[in-house]
C-alpha cells in the first residue's frame, strides 16, 4: 500500500514514496546446459516468493517535462525484505538433483539485479499511474453518484487521412443505472469531413440525457420563484440550439424556449472538458397574471448559474483545448460538431 502523503512537485524538492507489505511471487522458466561431458541438459519452472517486502523511491518531477504531460522520474530506489525464497521444479536429471545448490546460489547472486529490472520499473510505472489518475479525477458533476459512459459503441473507422471513434454518450446515476434515458439507444452519427485536423461530434440526445438526470434526481432547473415541470429538451437548428421548458410560477405554467449557444469548458490540469449552453431569452407564452419577460429572465439568469456543473463532459481529447473549436450545427443529424485544429505543441495550463 502507499503511504499517504501530500506531494507538492512544484518547486522540484524530491519526494519519498513508499509501497509497504509486498508480497510477490514471480514465475521463471530455467534451462541448464552442461558445456563439458556428458553434455547433460535439463529444463523447468520456477518461482520466486517474496514476503513482507518494503519498497522506496526518491522521485521528482522532470524539469523538461511539459506541464500537460507530466512525468515523474524515480531517482534512487531502495528495497528490504523479510524473507525471499527460490523454488525450482521441472528437473529430471540426476545432475540437476545433485546442483541444485550450485543453481540456487547462482540465481541469489542475480537476484538484485533481477528483481531491480522487474519490479523498479514497474514502481516507477505505478508511481505515475497514480499520478495521472490523481490529475483526471472529474469535476463535471458536484454528485460523484452521476456516472459518465465512455465506451466504444462502434467499430474503429479508418479512412483516407482519418481514423473515427464512436463513444457511449450515456449519463447515468450510479445508484440506478437500470433508469436510461433512451431505451432504444441513439442512432449512428456521420462523420462529414471539414478542413481541419480534428471533429468532436455530440448528439443532441447526450445533452438531454444530462438535463434528463439532474431534472429528475436534482430538480437542478427549478429557481427560487418557479418549478421546472418537465426536463428542459434541447433541439439542434441550422445555427444553434433551442431548449424547451414547462415551467410553473403562481401556480400558473407557461412554455419557455432560450436560446442556447455553445459555451466550452476546459480543465487540461484534470485533462476533462465540459460542452454546455449560454442561455438567452427567446420566446414564453403569455398567462394572465404573470410578468411573463420577469420570470423569462429569471429562467435564463438560472440556467446559465448551473450551465457549468450541469454540462456534457468529455474526456477524450487530451490536451486539445476546445474552447476555441468552431461549432457547426446539423438539424437534420441532430447534432452539433465542434471542429479545430490540434496544438503545435502543447498547452499551458
Amino acid at each position: 500500500m502507499f503511504r499517504t502523503l501530500e506531494m507538492d512537485l512544484q518547486q522540484n524538492q524530491p519526494v519519498t514514496l513508499f509501497l509497504e507489505n509486498v508480497d510477490l511471487q514471480l514465475s521463471f522458466v530455467w534451462k541448464f546446459q552442461q558445456n563439458s561431458y556428458p553434455y547433460t541438459s535439463d529444463h523447468g519452472t520456477g518461482d520466486l516468493i517474496m514476503q513482507n517486502a518494503v519498497l522506496s523511491a526518491d522521485s521528482q518531477q522532470e524539469k523538461e517535462s511539459c506541464p500537460g504531460h507530466m512525468i515523474i522520474s524515480v531517482l534512487k530506489t531502495t528495497m528490504d525484505y523479510e524473507k525471499l525464497r527460490i523454488q525450482l521444479k521441472g528437473g529430471q536429471s540426476w545432475i540437476f538433483q545433485s546442483l541444485i545448490d550450485v543453481i540456487l546460489d547462482s540465481l541469489q547472486n542475480q537476484i538484485s539485479d533481477f528483481l531491480s529490472s522487474v519490479l523498479m520499473n514497474g514502481f516507477v510505472g505505478l508511481i505515475n499511474g497514480a499520478f495521472e489518475d490523481g490529475r483526471r479525477q472529474k469535476t463535471l458533476l458536484t454528485d460523484q453518484n452521476i456516472i459518465k459512459d465512455e465506451r466504444y459503441v462502434d467499430k474503429v473507422q479508418v479512412g483516407n487521412g482519418y481514423i473515427s471513434l464512436m463513444f457511449s454518450g450515456y449519463t447515468y446515476l450510479g445508484s440506478n443505472l437500470t433508469d436510461e434515458y433512451l431505451k432504444s439507444g441513439t442512432s449512428p452519427i456521420t462523420m462529414n469531413k471539414f478542413n481541419a485536423e480534428m471533429q468532436m461530434a455530440v448528439k443532441d440526445d447526450a445533452f438531454n440525457n444530462v438535463y434528463y438526470i439532474f431534472h429528475k434526481y436534482y430538480d437542478s432547473y427549478s429557481g427560487k420563484d418557479f418549478k421546472t415541470i418537465n426536463q428542459p429538451k434541447l433541439r439542434f437548428t441550422n445555427t444553434g440550439a433551442l431548449v424547451t421548458m414547462l415551467v410553473e410560477a403562481n401556480e400558473t405554467q407557461v412554455e419557455i424556449e432560450l436560446f442556447a449557444k455553445p459555451k466550452l469548458f476546459d480543465d487540461l490540469s484534470k485533462v476533462v472538458g465540459r460542452i454546455s449552453f449560454e442561455y438567452q431569452a427567446y420566446s414564453i407564452d403569455t398567462a394572465e397574471g404573470l410578468n411573463a419577460e420577469a420570470l423569462l429572465n429569471q429562467v435564463v439568469q438560472h440556467m446559465n448559474e448551473v450551465a457549468e456543473e450541469t454540462g456534457f463532459q468529455y474526456n477524450y481529447a487530451l490536451m486539445v483545448d476546445i474552447r476555441d473549436f468552431q461549432p457547426i450545427f446539423d438539424a437534420n443529424e441532430r447534432v452539433m460538431r465542434l471542429v479545430g485544429d490540434l496544438p503545435k505543441e502543447c498547452l499551458p495550463y
